[in-house]
């Protein structure tokens, strides 16, 4: 099923515009749906929030702590537009969690505000 609703144009007045326009939608929709099948079109990760628990500065990691309680690593290459040295413990952040070698870790950390609820 093919649903679209075209901007008011005079032009979808013509039956034969709007077949061919339905048409092409539907040609668009197959696409976009056998690319996510082959695993063509990459999702997104949502990032998560998370604080900072504690920091490794001798050897630059540190460790996240997530609302549910769990802890993540975290190297100081995964942060984005921030400087490990001036990170602190307590520092609220948004990642994305990622599998590491030795299991989840976060990366593409930033530092941003959500609300922390104890």
């Amino acid at each position: 099923m093919v649903r679209r609703n075209p901007p008011e144009k005079h032009a979808h007045e013509d039956i034969y515009v709007v077949i061919r326009d339905v048409f092409d939608e539907a040609r668009r929709q197959l696409q976009d749906h056998a690319r996510k099948e082959r695993g063509d079109v990459k999702e997104h990760d949502v990032p998560r929030h998370a604080r900072v628990l504690k920091k490794f500065p001798a050897d630059e990691y540190g460790i996240l702590e997530t609302p549910d309680g769990r802890e993540l690593y975290f190297h100081k290459n995964a942060l984005i537009d921030s400087d490990f040295d001036t990170l602190h413990e307590g520092t609220e952040v948004f990642y994305v969690e990622a599998e590491g070698k030795e299991g989840p870790e976060a990366r593409q950390v930033t530092v941003g505000k959500h609300g922390w609820q104890e």
